[in-house]
């Protein structure tokens, strides 16, 4: 039978993570599918991932909140139900409020 989770408990569950934790940040995976990995990421007002490498292919899938995509290209606002393709070699994820998204990326 295939592995079934409820987003909103999931989500609801990591933003209070998020508010215990002094870096204001949670995180933790949610699927692996072969090299296919969701992982969802809580992260409270002004909160950053900070600058990194982007993975083979990343998206990101705003489920509450907003979030900055910033790269050398520029930044890109995502919303509540919008989904991006995260820009590379490098970028910065940025929470505008209480956000929480799932980070789909393909493993090395």
């Amino acid at each position: 039978m295939a592995e079934m989770i409820s987003l909103e408990a999931a989500a609801d569950l990591e933003l209070d993570r998020a508010r215990l934790s002094p870096h204001g940040r949670s995180a933790r995976a949610l699927l692996h599918d072969g090299r296919l990995r969701h992982t969802l990421i809580a992260l409270l007002d002004g909160q950053a991932l900070g600058d990194h490498p982007k993975p083979e292919a990343a998206t990101l899938h705003v489920l509450s909140g907003a979030m900055i995509v910033r790269a050398d290209e520029g930044e890109t606002r995502v919303e509540t139900g919008q989904l991006v393709a995260l820009p590379g070699p490098r970028h910065d994820v940025t929470a505008v409020g209480e956000s929480v998204a799932i980070l789909t990326t393909i493993a090395g």
